[in-house]
């Protein structure tokens, strides 16, 4: 069992461990609910749904929860199932006592935790994740939607009273979970002080399900800790947790079906080829293609490019986090620069 705590502007415990979930009875907003809200969607709630909801009513018998159900993938995270979930809870009674179990992976996490930032401005959440990605984002505090514009342009920083992460909801993942959170978690390996990526680089997919899980989400955690407890609101260094996301959210938005992790891990090869590191790039798209990622049907380099502009981190250039000599940084990269790196990045990928 691992028990972390970010020091945040509100402080909150992380518990990785299989059943986590006891913990939600140390959580001091818990204990003064009115009720739970539990926020998921389909396929969480008919793998997993029974078993949260018996140690809510085991933990707490004598208090109401209630439960929402929203439809898998990027397309919940969206203005319109916000605003049913807003409608649903006023018209079911919410109040500020409420406490939101934002159950599931991480659009989930993004979701409910954006739900529970600004309904009644603001009410208690506690992150429950149920896949590896989640391990990234039900940390930190981000919480937001998506735009047909392109990915968390809406949202707020709003963190969590608790993340209970119990590892055990991670068997029932299909592979491309495994895929999509490990590419997250490889980024991490990336960023740490003393790099773990070296560890990941030679995984084959049926590997990660041997993995000592516990200790593996905790590093990677531990890595958005360090940075998150000295930027909370990315004023700074925590822009470097977009390591190999400018050009992935491009690719994924720009494609119908291609995992967030996975666009990320594209998005990682281009980061190399903009630093020049032909030959970490070459390793990146190895590992891509053992571990069964299949590449979405390539997009001209101008149509990446318009989603890029868009990113939350630029404003009249396009900035990348880039690392050199060991160290990470934010620069602005001009135009011909990024399509070298593209059309070095298609040549490495054999991107048709």
């Amino acid at each position: 069992m691992t028990h972390l705590c970010i020091k945040a502007s509100r402080p909150y415990p992380v518990h990785i461990e299989p059943g986590a979930l006891r913990h939600l009875a140390e959580v001091e907003e818990a204990q003064v609910a009115d009720r739970f809200w539990i926020i998921t969607d389909q396929t969480v709630s008919s793998l997993h749904l029974e078993t949260l909801i018996k140690h809510v009513t085991t933990l707490f018998p004598k208090t109401n929860w209630m439960t929402s159900t929203v439809v898998p993938g990027e397309s919940s995270k969206s203005l319109e199932t916000y605003a049913d979930l807003l409608q649903e809870g006023i018209e079911r009674g919410v109040t500020r006592r409420t406490v939101i179990l934002a159950f599931g992976g991480g659009m989930i996490g993004d979701l409910a935790g954006f739900v529970a930032a600004t309904i009644l401005r603001g009410i208690p959440f506690i992150q429950i994740p149920t896949t590896l990605l989640a391990h990234d984002s039900s940390v930190g505090g981000k919480v937001g939607l998506n735009l047909s514009l392109g990915k968390n342009l809406v949202g707020a920083f709003y963190q969590p009273s608790a993340v209970l992460y119990d590892v055990s909801f991670l068997k029932t993942l299909p592979d491309r979970e495994w895929r999509s959170g490990f590419f997250e978690l490889l980024k991490h390996g990336l960023l740490a002080a003393e790099p773990f990526a070296d560890q990941l680089m030679d995984l084959k997919l049926s590997d990660m399900r041997e993995l000592p899980l516990e200790s593996w989400i905790a590093k990677g955690i531990s890595v958005k800790q360090r940075i998150v407890e000295q930027d909370e609101q990315e004023q700074g260094i925590r822009a470097f947790l977009n390591y190999g996301h400018t050009f992935g959210h491009a690719v994924e938005y720009a494609s119908e079906r291609l995992a967030h992790g996975e666009a990320v891990g594209i998005g990682l090869v281009f980061a190399k080829m903009l630093e020049g590191q032909v030959e970490e790039g070459d390793q990146l798209a190895q590992l891509l293609t053992r571990l069964g990622v299949e590449l979405p049907k390539r997009q001209s380099f101008e149509v990446y490019f318009d989603y890029m502009k868009r990113d939350k981190k630029n404003n009249q250039s396009i900035r990348f986090v880039l690392a050199e000599n060991g160290k990470f940084n934010l620069e602005e990269i001009p135009v011909g620069r990024l399509l070298s790196a593209y059309d070095m990045t298609v040549r490495c990928l054999k991107w048709d």
